[in-house]
């Protein structure tokens, strides 16, 4: 059976693609699907938390910019032991956005 390059650089990338969008708490793995409620209870409060609120803006028939409400982005960090990898876990208004190691 013959690979080709694009399958076998597709098979060695999959993996890695994979891990950036889930973490491990303990004996559980939460991932982008999990909801906020079933990541703070797996793995427990982050050892660091950033909110920051930015305003929704729109335009207005007349062009002028019109407030329409707040965005709330919450930037959770997780380092669950010694020697892994920081992890950010990015919610957006209460819903899980992103999973990925934080830099």
């Amino acid at each position: 059976m013959r690979i080709s390059n694009f399958s076998l650089v597709a098979l060695l990338i999959a993996p890695s693609l994979s891990s950036a969008d889930s973490m491990r708490c303990g004996k559980w793995v939460v991932n982008e699907e999990s909801s906020v409620a079933e990541i703070a209870q797996k793995c427990g409060e982050p050892q660091e938390k950033e909110i920051t609120e930015q305003d929704v803006l729109a335009k207005n028939n007349a062009g002028y910019p019109v407030k329409l409400g707040v965005q709330v982005t919450e930037r959770w960090y997780y380092k669950p032991t010694p020697g892994k990898l920081k992890m950010l876990v990015t919610v957006v208004d209460g819903k899980v956005k992103s999973i990925a190691r934080a830099e």
